[in-house]
């Protein structure tokens, strides 16, 4: 059964990279991401082929953690409009 360690991802820019900042070296069942901050304004938007907007962290709200059943192995994140640096915990794991 593959994990993946956690790891903190810290995201700084409003548009998503031209790398994802999280690559795994296997297909998940399922990725989990948690918004750390505290700030309800220091929202995160996520994606799994850095162009298309998948979802949103949002801090402060049932929103601020998300798990997704999905095999994507890539992970984009970016700030929403206004918010500042943060870091995100993503964590994966495969039942296979």
């Amino acid at each position: 059964m593959p994990i993946q360690p956690m790891q903190t991802v810290a995201v700084t820019a409003a548009t998503y990279t031209a790398n994802p900042q999280v690559v795994l070296g296997f297909e998940p069942d399922s990725i989990t991401m948690f918004n750390e901050s505290a700030t309800a304004t220091d929202v995160v938007v996520f994606s799994f082929d850095g162009v298309t907007d998948h979802g949103k962290l949002v801090p402060l709200t049932p929103l601020a953690a998300l798990s997704w059943e999905t095999k994507l192995r890539e992970v984009w994140l970016r700030l929403r409009s206004g918010a500042v640096a943060l870091n995100v915990t993503v964590m994966a794991g495969s039942r296979a």
